[in-house]
């Protein structure tokens, strides 16, 4: 059985670029609130998880959950990730198809590995006035 990745760090930003030759990743518009001036909105946006203390194969999913009404909104899983070393590091960089945010409210995007919950981090959807 393939251990319980540690995360170091998740990130949502509003799109995330590899690098073809060096696989080097940038984050574009780092977020924590997502302001519309009306609701629903749909928004894309870039899901990134820095991992250690992987070893074997790991199926990783991402779920977006609205907390007020703890519906899940969305759900995007990855393609299996092979990793070898302990020490190393898993990146973990997903541009998500755009995401329909129903009602201003905090969006929890959950990390799982292996169907094993690993961490999380929110993003507040704010009704932005224009003042």
């Amino acid at each position: 059985m393939s251990p319980i990745p540690s995360v170091l760090a998740i990130l949502i930003c509003e799109k995330v670029i590899e690098e073809a030759h060096t696989t080097k990743k940038s984050l574009i518009g780092i977020i924590n609130r997502l302001h519309a001036t009306a609701f629903p909105v749909i928004f894309p946006l870039g899901f990134y998880a820095r991992l250690t203390d992987c070893d074997g194969q790991y199926s990783f999913r991402v779920d977006v959950v609205g907390l007020k009404e703890t519906t899940l909104i969305a759900r995007l899983t990855s393609d299996v990730s092979v990793a070898g070393d302990r020490l190393g590091f898993v990146e973990l960089a997903l541009n998500m198809p755009p995401i329909p945010f129903p009602a201003p409210d905090r969006y929890e995007f959950q990390l799982y590995g292996n169907d094993v919950y690993l961490a999380h981090i929110t993003l507040d959807g704010i009704l932005y006035s224009g003042t």
